[in-house]
This record gives structure tokens, sequence and C-alpha cells, in this order.
């Protein structure tokens, strides 16, 4: 088991591995009182590209939830109750089943999927993303998802997630030749916030 220590460590270490220029472009939004405040970033230990989503949003400062596959109990003891008190935002690099559940559980708060990307094996040992959202941000994951340390630029994009309506955009990309082993399922990136009534 990684203890909280490592896992800080490692995070820190992911993200000095991302080229200065790649990480400054990731910025589409000025300043933190326009992105959207997340309360948590649910990751899956399933995954090796999820564990390090979560490693470099840890290195970030966001608080991060472990699942293994099944959001139940996160929901049930956690984000049940704090979206009794408040809606809140919360982003993940999941497979698509907890994704589905949170997406749904969301609708209740009048909150969305604002930001998604899905992410999935291709021929030749790629990984093929696919994004929507905010258009400056889905031209910006396209952007960082292009280097072999896709997984940890995402959290990056997703602390990024502008807050209140932005123009809608889609973006496609290719991490070529990915050597770690890919995840036999796609993978989602996401961001689940309020929406403000138009």
């Amino acid at each position: 088991m990684t203890s909280r220590r490592e896992f800080l460590r490692a995070g820190l270490a992911t993200s000095a591995l991302l080229p200065v220029g790649a990480r400054a472009s990731f910025a589409g939004v000025e300043g933190p009182a326009s992105r959207v405040s997340l309360y948590k970033v649910l990751y899956d230990t399933r995954f090796a590209a999820s564990v390090a989503f979560a490693r470099r949003a840890a290195a970030r400062g966001l608080r991060v939830h472990a699942m293994t596959g099944d959001m139940t109990s996160f929901w049930y003891h956690d984000l049940y109750h704090r979206w009794q008190q408040a809606p809140v935002a919360i982003a993940g690099l999941t497979g698509h089943g907890a994704l589905f559940c949170l997406e749904r559980l969301a609708w209740e708060q009048r909150m969305r999927v604002v930001y998604r990307g899905e992410h999935a094996a291709a021929a030749g040992g790629c990984i093929a993303h696919r994004f929507e959202g905010p258009a400056q941000l889905a031209a910006a994951a396209a952007e960082a998802t292009a280097s072999v340390h896709w997984a940890a630029a995402l959290a990056d994009i997703v602390a990024d997630c502008p807050r209140g309506r932005a123009q809608s955009g889609t973006a496609q990309s290719l991490t070529a030749r990915v050597d770690a082993a890919t995840a036999a399922e796609p993978l989602f990136s996401w961001v689940i916030a309020p929406v403000p009534r138009a």
C-alpha cells in the first residue's frame, strides 16, 4: 500500500517530467477565481493512467479520492452528504461506469458534465483522445495529450476548467506509442460542475 508521502512524492516527480512550456499552455483560464473550484478528484487504482492523473492532481494541492471500479462508497460516505449542503464540482479519470453514475446523480443537484475526454487504446500502441467541453479547454487537452505523460497532463486540464458558461467545442488527439500498458477499457476524464442558468 502506498503511503500518502510516497504518493505526493511521486506526483511531484511526475509533474517535473512535464515540459515547462506544456504546463504553461494548459492555463486557458485567467486566475483561480475564474476556474471551477474542485471539491475532490476521483481516480481508479486499477489503471496506471488514473493513478498518474491523481498524483499530479495531489501535487497541485487538489484533494484526491481513490476507488477500485465502484464509486458507491464515495457516494454514500462522502459526496451525497456534501451535495446535501450545496452542489460542488468534482473531477476524475475513471472508467465509464463511475462517470455514468455520477452524471445521473448530479442531475438532481442541477449539475452537469461540463468537460469530458475519452481515452481509448488505438492501433500501434497509441491512445486516441476525444474531448468536448469549453472550446479553449478542449484545445488545450488535445495539445497536452500528445505527450506520453498525457494522464498527468489531464490533471492540469481539469484543474483549469473555466467557471460558468463558455463556448463549447470538441478536439481530438493521438498519443503515439505509449510505453506503459494501456487500460483494457476506455478511460474518461471529466468535470461535473454546477451550471449557471441562462
